[in-house]
């Protein structure tokens, strides 16, 4: 399969099947998926799993899930290398993503208000020096469509210079 068959399947809307999904198979593609270091070869993420079974964190605050992943982010006081950091790890949950897609996992990559609360994110594990990146809603989906969805046309603007 080539790259650009994916965007349409991995853009269409996520229905989730009441299925678990095994933290064995989260390490495994994360080990994968931090193929993302930034120039300074910094891995500035950590991982924070809630299945169902502890996932009732999550009550309330994200959509419901079989699990979420949350992508905590080291910060740096150097903005140039806090913004590096984040590039990366922006790089490392769409690696996430296209792995996932090879298991029929579902990911829906969220940003919400309460992450930005250091007190709501203390409760997660979430160190001073951190913050929250993102929360991965994860679970299995029905089989991939075949057909590929037509791309809509964009207009790309670039000038030479």
């Amino acid at each position: 399969m080539k790259l650009s068959d994916l965007v349409g399947e991995m853009s269409n809307p996520i229905h989730f099947l009441n299925r678990p999904v095994p933290q064995e198979l989260m390490l495994e593609l994360l080990n994968y998926a931090i193929w993302a270091p930034n120039d300074g070869l910094r891995e500035p993420w950590r991982f924070i799993f809630a299945d169902n079974q502890n996932g009732g964190l999550m009550q309330g605050l994200q959509e419901p899930a079989p699990a979420y992943l949350l992508v905590v982010m080291r910060e740096e006081a150097d903005r140039h290398k806090r913004e590096e950091d984040f590039a990366a790890v922006c790089c490392m949950i769409q690696n996430f993503r296209l792995l996932a897609h090879e298991h029929d996992l579902g990911v829906r990559c969220t940003l919400h208000d309460w992450m930005y609360d250091r007190s709501r994110a203390e409760t997660f594990g979430v160190l001073g020096s951190e913050r929250i990146a993102a929360v991965l809603e994860l679970g299995y989906v029905t089989a991939h469509l075949k057909e590929k969805p037509e791309a809509p046309e964009l207009q790309l603007r670039f000038e030479l210079l």
